[in-house]
C-alpha cells in the first residue's frame, strides 16, 4: 500500500451564476388573455380557463413572494389560487413551487402531478417534477420526465442541464457531456454550464475535447483570478495536473498571498511528484495561515518522502495538534517516530489511531510491529489478532500472530498459526525457520531438519536457519557437523557471540582446549561489547525521548476539518528469524 495521491482541494470561488433556475415559474406576467396552445413548448401551460380577477390577484401575489424569497408568505395566497382556479395548471405549479421551495416534497409532488393532469404537454411543471425527483435521487423516474420534455421541445436548455446533472450522477458522463453541449448551444456559453462539461468530459475520458473547453473557458475568463482558480479545481479534480498547475501558478501571479491558491498549487506539484516545488508552495501557504492542519500533514508527507524524518516530525505534530481527532495524522507521526526508533512515540501514536479509527486493520499492524520492538510480545500479539480479525488477507498474519505466541514461549499457539502461515504460503522462508527452531525447542528433530533445511533451500546464508542446525547437530551428538555449521555461521557473522559459545562449548567436549579457550577469550569480548552498545543506545533512546517530547512548539487553534485525503502506508513488520 502506498500514500494515495489524491488530494483533497481547498474549495473553489464561486464562478459567475448558472443560468438555470431550479424552478420554472413559466407564465408569470399578469395575462390580458388566455395562453394559446403554440405556447405550449415554450413552457407555458397550453390554453386554460380564463382565470378569475380574484385568482389572478392570488398567483401573481404568491409569484412576487416567491421571486423575493419569501416562501412562507407564498404559501396562502399559492392556497387561494389553487382554490379559486381548480382547474389551472400554472395554479397548480405555483402552489407545488411553493412546497418544494419548503422542502414538503410529498405535497410539491401531488401538486406537481395535478398541473399535468390538467395539462400533460405542461414542460415548466414536468421539468420541476424531475428536478424535485432528481434531488430525491429517484433517477429512473427523473429521466423520464426530462426525456419527456426533450421529446416535446428539444430546445429546452434548462432540461438538457438537468438531465446531464442526472446523468452526472449515475456515471453516464459521456452521454451527460453532450446534454451539456446542447444546453450551451441553446443557452450561449454560460460559465457555470461550461465549467459542468469540462468536468464530465474529463470524467468520460474525452480528454482533449475537456481540456479545449477548460482553455476556451480559461480565455473568456482572462485576468480574473476567481474564474482562473475555478478552472485550476475542475482540472485538479480530474487530475488534469499539469493544467491545473499552470492555471495555479497564472492566479498566484494575478493575486499573490492566497493560502487557497498556494495550497492548491502545492497538492498538484505533489501529484506531480515535484516534492520540492510542492514543499515550497505549501510551507508559503503555512506562513500565510498556519491553523490548518491539513497543511501541516501534506508536509510532513513530503518530508517523508524525502526521507526527512525530523521535519516529518515536526509536521505531523503540528497536525494531531491542530486536528487531535484525525487518526491517519497520529498514523503517520507515529510511522515517523517508529523510523527514528523511538518506540514509545510510535506505540502511543499508533494506539491514538486505532483508538480514533478501530475499524483499520493497518493501524493495529503497526501497532504490533512498534510493541515488539519494545519487546511488549503479549500486547504485540494482541495487536496482530486484532488486525487478522479486520482482515484476514494482510499476507503475513499468521507468521506475525505465530512470532508472537513464540516470543511469549507459548510454543504450541505459536506452531498452530505457523503452520496456518505455511499452508498458505509454503516457501515463507521465516515461517520456516521459526518452525524450525519450535521443533528443536520441543525435542522434534526429524521436523526440525525439515523446515530448517526448507529454509536454507530458500536462502543458504539465512543466519538463524544455519545457528539452529548446528544447535540441532549438537544436541543429537553430531559434532563434527555441528562445528562445520557453527563456523558457517562465523563466516556469515563474525560477531556471532552464540555461535562463538557453542563452539567453545563443543571444542571442550573434544578435548580442543587451545580452541576452546579461544572462542570463550571472543565471546567475553562480544558480550562486554554488547553491553556497553545496550548503555549506549539506552542513553540515545533516552536522549531521543527528551528531544522529541520537549520540543517546544507553537500554540495551535482548532481550524475547520477538511477531512482525511490519503492512504496511509504500511510499518514494516518485524524482523524475521531466530534470537
Amino acid at each position: 500500500m502506498t500514500v494515495s495521491r489524491q488530494m483533497r482541494w481547498a474549495p473553489a470561488l464561486a464562478l459567475g451564476a448558472f443560468l438555470f433556475a431550479p424552478f420554472v415559474l413559466s407564465a408569470q406576467a399578469p395575462r390580458s388573455k388566455p395562453a394559446t396552445p403554440d405556447q405550449a413548448p415554450s413552457g407555458k401551460p397550453a390554453a386554460q380557463p380564463t382565470l378569475s380577477p380574484a385568482a389572478e390577484e392570488a398567483l401573481q401575489a404568491a409569484i412576487q413572494k416567491i421571486e423575493a424569497g419569501r416562501l412562507a408568505e407564498a404559501e396562502a395566497p399559492a392556497r387561494r389560487a389553487a382554490r379559486l382556479a381548480p382547474f389551472s395548471a400554472e395554479a397548480q405549479n405555483v402552489l407545488a413551487i411553493v412546497y418544494d421551495q419548503l422542502g414538503r416534497s410529498a405535497e410539491a409532488e401531488q401538486a406537481y402531478r395535478a398541473a399535468l393532469r390538467l395539462n400533460p404537454q405542461f414542460i415548466a411543471a414536468r421539468n420541476n417534477l424531475g428536478n424535485l425527483l432528481l434531488r430525491r435521487n429517484d433517477y429512473e423516474k427523473a429521466r423520464l420526465e426530462f426525456e419527456a420534455v426533450l421529446r416535446a421541445d428539444p430546445g429546452h436548455a434548462k432540461t438538457h442541464f438537468n438531465l446531464a446533472t442526472l446523468l452526472m450522477a449515475t456515471g453516464q458522463f459521456s452521454e451527460a457531456a453532450d446534454h451539456y453541449a446542447a444546453a450551451r448551444r441553446l443557452q450561449g456559453n454560460d460559465p457555470g454550464v461550461m465549467l459542468a462539461q469540462v468536468n464530465a468530459l474529463l470524467k468520460a475520458g474525452r480528454t482533449e475535447e475537456g481540456l479545449g473547453v477548460a482553455a476556451e473557458l480559461s480565455r473568456m475568463a482572462g485576468d480574473n483570478p476567481q474564474a482562473l482558480f475555478t478552472v485550476g479545481v475542475m482540472l485538479a479534480q480530474s487530475e488534469q495536473y499539469e493544467a491545473a498547475a499552470q492555471l495555479f501558478t497564472r492566479v498566484n501571479e494575478l493575486n499573490p498571498g492566497s493560502y487557497e491558491v498556494l495550497y492548491n498549487l502545492g497538492i498538484v506539484h505533489f501529484n506531480l511528484n515535484r516534492l520540492d516545488e510542492a514543499a515550497q508552495a505549501l510551507a508559503q501557504a503555512a506562513d500565510i495561515n498556519p491553523q490548518p492542519a491539513e497543511t501541516h500533514f501534506r508536509l510532513g508527507l513530503i518530508a517523508s518522502q524525502l526521507g526527512d524524518t525530523g521535519n516529518g516530525v515536526v509536521e505531523f505534530r503540528h497536525a494531531t495538534e491542530r486536528a487531535p481527532e484525525q487518526a491517519q495524522y497520529r498514523y503517520m507521526l507515529g510511522r515517523e517516530y517508529f523510523r527514528l526508533g523511538f518506540w514509545e512515540g510510535a506505540v502511543e501514536n499508533y494506539q491514538k489511531a486505532a483508538d480514533l479509527d478501530p475499524t483499520q486493520a493497518l493501524y493495529f499492524l503497526s501497532l504490533g510491529n512498534a510493541l515488539f520492538r519494545a519487546d511488549n510480545y503479549l500486547t504485540a500479539t494482541h495487536a496482530f489478532e486484532r488486525a487478522a480479525r479486520l482482515d484476514g488477507k494482510i499476507p503475513d498474519i499468521n507468521y506475525l500472530i505465530g512470532y508472537g505466541y513464540r516470543a511469549q514461549g507459548k510454543f504450541e499457539e505459536a506452531r498452530s498459526y505457523l503452520e496456518r502461515q505455511l499452508s498458505i504460503t509454503p516457501n515463507h522462508l521465516e515461517t520456516n525457520a521459526n518452525l524450525g527452531y519450535l521443533a528443536l525447542e520441543q525435542g522434534r528433530f526429524e521436523d526440525t531438519e525439515k523446515y530448517l533445511k526448507q529454509a536454507l533451500a530458500l536462502d543458504p546464508d539465512h543466519l538463524a536457519a544455519n545457528f539452529d542446525l548446528a544447535r540441532m547437530y549438537a544436541k543429537q551428538r553430531k559434532t563434527d557437523q555441528a562445528i562445520a555449521a557453527l563456523r558457517h555461521v562465523l563466516e556469515l557473522s563474525p560477531d556471532h557471540a552464540q555461535a562463538r559459545y557453542q563452539l567453545f562449548l563443543l571444542y571442550s567436549r573434544t578435548k580442543q582446549s587451545e580452541l576452546a579457550q579461544e572462542q570463550l577469550a571472543q565471546f567475553r569480548a562480544l558480550e562486554e561489547l554488547d553491553k556497553q552498545m545496550r548503555r549506549e543506545q539506552s542513553y540515545l533512546e533516552k536522549s531521543r525521548r527528551l528531544r522529541l517530547t520537549n520540543r517546544a512548539e507553537p500554540e495551535a487553534t482548532q481550524p475547520p476539518n477538511l477531512g482525511p485525503a490519503t492512504t496511509p502506508p504500511p510499518a514494516t513488520r518485524p524482523p524475521g528469524g531466530n534470537t
